[in-house]
């Protein structure tokens, strides 16, 4: 095979691309997951093909435009005056006068909706019907769209330039199997940052306790899980409540606040991949070692301690037992969320600021900032109406975004309104430069030991032996199977 999945593979990657910045700043080359470019008066560079398209239509299906706090609006019927709308409008008006066409987006309702994406192209390609030509789905049941040859390799769509900078290389790295590629997550849509994994920190309440804000232990590179410990066992305080247990109108407070899905980003951030290339170049599962089980003990010891961390339910910030919510009421020093969440603490009473989450040690050679596997990611069903143009439309709307709304959603959207100071701002480049896309899980290999894992850690249990010992045979079971199956297609 040769583009496997690998993940371990995929990281040393990352690690030895690292040619910008010195070693001690702990991050990853300036070009890892950034895409980015400079602003530039020069003449648009993009080889835009000569193409009439008749006015016909090209049809997203796509999640609620504000899903997840996220962003996923693809288009608008008008201007809206605000900078990041108008410059989608501006940017899908641009190529329809380009290629004479019109572009269509259907919408999923709110909430469990979004699941239901990969069963609607399912049973819309089944029926032979071509209502969709391209769709952002929820990245962990792609895998079923794959093995049922569903959807379209997309490297056989012309004009789709995968190797460019406005796709993600972080996640097309990560999603080929046997140079084939069924997935993928670019500047067109701004969901996949938008759901990467990442720390913030009420820098008041830091403050009152006297404790020396991170931002120079990440840029030192010293940014780690036992660093963050610290800071944990130092805000923990009953402050007068008879426990720990978070009750409404509570005065304890905590060091750290998130959900048990947080674990992952936590371990993929002390370098743990779950999935490596075997001797034959297959993908397999690599957690039975010795760095698996340190990452799993020491996590436990910080999960486990009590008032260091606290496990909130996923309801908003208006609920005080979210884990959201108790960070949003000035009650944890640290909340584990994803970089949406810069909007969502938009009128947050505290000053805060974000981090990358921790290294395991500080010789660990880089950050890693998980996206999260249920952020969605573009696929082409075989139904879609043009195959010929479909790759075509894609690729120049990535550009265009790349160019017009990029520099937006960073420098206004996430940089002016969401973060609060140029430390921040500086991290947030830091966490762009150090993405990391789990493949394994987005094709449901790992997405059910990923979970046991988590719901483990969060309590304070950290032995995984049995647990990996139980799951290996599966996983790589589900990966052989899949295998099979993309040959027989």
């Amino acid at each position: 095979m040769k583009r496997t999945i690998t993940i371990l593979l995929l990281a040393s990657m990352l690690l030895s691309a690292a040619s910008c910045g010195s070693t001690d700043s702990g991050t990853h080359s300036d070009t890892t997951g950034d895409t980015t470019p400079e602003v530039t008066t020069e003449a648009d560079p993009y080889g835009y093909p000569d193409i009439d398209l008749e006015g016909e239509t090209f049809t997203f299906l796509m999640p609620a435009a504000d899903m997840w706090d996220m962003h996923c609006t693809m288009d608008l019927e008008a201007q809206t005056g605000e900078p990041l709308d108008d410059a989608i409008y501006n940017r899908n008006r641009d190529i329809e006068d380009k290629y004479n066409f019109k572009i269509e987006v259907i919408y999923t309702d709110k909430g469990n909706a979004y699941y239901e994406i990969g069963n609607v192209l399912r049973t819309d390609v089944m029926a032979g019907d071509n209502t969709y030509d391209a769709a952002y789905m929820c990245g962990t049941y792609v895998g079923s769209l794959v093995t049922e040859d569903l959807l379209m390799d997309l490297n056989t769509l012309n004009g789709l330039n995968l190797d460019e900078a406005w796709w993600n290389q972080v996640t097309i790295d990560a999603s080929y199997i046997d140079d084939q590629i069924y997935f993928a997550q670019g500047d067109l849509s701004l969901s996949s940052f938008d759901l990467t994994w990442c720390l913030f920190f009420n820098e008041d309440m830091m403050d009152e306790l006297k404790l020396e804000k991170p931002y120079d232990l990440v840029r030192e590179g010293k940014w780690t899980i036992d660093r963050l410990a610290e800071y944990c066992k130092a805000a923990a305080n009953l402050n007068g409540d008879a426990s720990f247990t978070i009750t409404d109108g509570g005065n304890a407070t905590y060091g750290y606040s998130t959900y048990y899905n947080g674990a992952i980003a936590t371990m993929v951030g002390a370098g743990v991949h779950f999935t490596e290339q075997d001797k034959d170049g297959n993908p397999t599962l690599s957690l039975d070692n010795e760095h698996f089980y340190n990452v799993c003990d020491r996590l436990a010891t910080l999960y486990g301690a009590e008032g260091d961390f606290i496990e909130g339910t996923v309801a908003d910030k208006g609920a005080f037992d979210s884990y959201v919510g108790i960070f949003y009421g000035g009650r944890s020093l640290f909340y584990g969320g994803e970089m949406k969440s810069a909007g969502v603490l938009r009128d947050f009473n505290a000053t805060f600021g974000v981090v990358p989450n921790p290294k395991y040690e500080e010789s660990q050679e880089g950050y890693y900032s998980l996206t999260n596997q249920l952020s969605p990611v573009l696929v082409v069903p075989k139904t879609t109406k043009n195959p010929e143009t479909a790759g075509v439309i894609l690729d120049t709307l990535a550009y265009m975004s790349s160019r017009d709304v990029l520099p937006i959603y960073y420098d206004v959207t996430m940089a002016q309104k969401g973060l609060r100071n140029e430390d921040s701002i500086e991290m947030m480049d830091i966490i762009r430069r150090s993405l990391f896309f789990d493949a394994s899980m987005a094709y449901g290999w790992t997405t059910n030991l990923a979970d046991t894992i988590c719901r483990k850690l969060v309590k304070g249990e950290g032995d995984m032996a049995s647990t990996i010992a139980s799951a290996s045979t599966g996983v790589n079971t589900k990966i052989t199977q899949m295998l099979e199956k993309l040959a027989e297609n």
